[in-house]
């Protein structure tokens, strides 16, 4: 490593879009700035993989036209282009069967799915969702709110359904009631997007601002140790897997989730041992599949309502494949402690497929199986449910600061990276300004 690279305003540890939405928002600020990311190549779990002309997210990825991610996305200047799904062509499954998915009030009352009294409940508790007040829910894990809210199981069953499609989390037992209606709401008014080219794009992009800005990125460059003052306990740098170190008053880890950040740190104890202890992942089984035609061109959505199942033509939205052909998105969204065996769950998801598209072995390309993926490193749990989340600045130790999908009173998924990597971004520009005021 050069001399120019051994000292830094700020070392962001991770090539993500958190990290490197930190890093152009520090460079900008006119920091100098190191990004450290130990693959070859940007983009973390938002990399897109191209197979024989598919592009294919790592499982389903999906952008909130109203969330934080695409706000940040709007001040870094970083664009993209892609499409909304369409309402129409989305069933239920249920009992093996495909039933219309209500997307509206007409659905709603048309669709076999449902009895008469589970229609008219969950007509008047849509009615009344933009009036709610979830500050009140965050308290209640999702099987207690639903067991207070719904006297039928069918609309039970529905709305876990749809907290599971929002918030990629099956997770009823723990999961913060507050949190899931407001991913769900924000989803139900604004729409999502699907990537033309995939999410490649938006990091794409980022890198692409960070270098503009000034930051440097040094990829295939893991970050092993955070080091800290002796006398005062805050950082000083991080130590490489090559034994060199950058020297840094400031520190944002935007790779990984809690235990990630507790490794760094090694002995540190303290608000890292309890965030490590506390956060449950989000994982599901994912089956990606490039096919040459789709066999039922109008079947483009299904939910699963009896089992945790999910399945999408994100090429009917986005160019993700050759002209014709599609690209789908399945998924498992797996529960915490889950025993899970992936062969039963690539055959549940097949299963599945022959519900919704059958004859589509005949037509597969390119197919990918990823029987454990991490979706986002911890669920937003109750009592406290967003605001249980920590950071962006870690507590007892100056100048450390965390950012991802796990971190911040604001979003899920992607929204929570991005919004907590600007947040962190401000924490370490008035760290510095504290610093040089000293």
């Amino acid at each position: 490593m050069n001399e120019q690279l051994r000292r830094a305003d700020a070392v962001v540890t991770g090539g993500g879009l958190a990290g490197l939405a930190a890093a152009t928002y520090l460079a900008r600020a006119g920091k100098s700035v190191i990004v450290l990311e130990k693959s070859e190549d940007t983009g973390g779990r938002a990399a897109t993989e191209t197979r024989r002309g598919f592009h294919f997210n790592l499982g389903p990825h999906a952008l909130y036209c109203r969330g934080r991610g695409a706000e940040v996305l709007g001040e870094l200047g970083v664009t993209f282009s892609g499409g909304r799904p369409a309402p129409s062509g989305a069933y239920a499954l249920s009992g093996g069967a495909a039933h219309t998915l209500p997307s509206g009030f007409m659905s709603l009352l048309s669709t076999g799915l449902l009895g008469v009294q589970s229609k008219l409940e969950l007509a008047r508790w849509l009615g009344g969702l933009s009036r709610l007040d979830t500050s009140e829910l965050r308290h209640l894990t999702v099987s207690e709110w639903l067991a207070r809210e719904f006297r039928q199981s069918e609309s039970r069953l529905l709305i876990e359904a749809l907290f599971r499609v929002s918030t990629y989390t099956n997770a009823p037992n723990l999961q913060s009631a507050g949190a899931a209606v407001d991913q769900f709401r924000m989803g139900l008014t604004g729409g999502v997007w699907y990537l033309d080219g995939g999410w490649a794009t938006l990091v794409e992009g980022l890198r692409k601002s960070a270098l503009e800005a000034g930051a440097h990125i040094i990829t295939g460059s893991r970050a092993m140790s955070v080091i800290r003052e002796t006398n005062h306990g805050g950082v000083s740098g991080v130590r490489l897997g090559d034994g060199s170190r950058i020297h840094s008053s400031a520190v944002v880890v935007a790779a990984g989730g809690p235990r990630d950040v507790r490794d760094l740190l090694e002995g540190a104890g303290g608000s890292l041992d309890l965030w490590a202890a506390g956060s449950v992942p989000v994982q599901a089984a994912c089956l990606d599949l490039g096919l040459g035609a789709l066999p039922r061109p109008h079947a483009l959505f299904a939910l699963g309502i009896d089992r945790p199942l999910y399945f999408s033509v994100h090429s009917a939205s986005a160019r993700l494949g050759p002209q014709g052909s599609a690209l789908i998105h399945a998924a498992k969204y797996l529960a915490p402690g889950e025993e899970h065996d992936p062969q039963s769950a690539r055959l549940e998801l097949e299963t599945a497929l022959d519900t919704v598209q059958p004859g589509w072995r005949r037509e597969v390309i390119v197919e990918r199986f990823l029987p454990k993926m991490t979706v986002a490193h911890a669920v937003a749990a109750a009592p406290r449910g967003l605001a249980g989340r920590p950071g962006p600045a870690v507590p007892h130790i100056p100048g450390l600061f965390v950012a991802g999908d796990w971190v911040g009173d604001d979003g899920m998924l992607a929204d929570a990276a991005l919004w907590s990597a600007r947040a962190a971004a401000q924490c370490v520009m008035g760290n510095t300004k504290r610093a040089a005021a000293a």
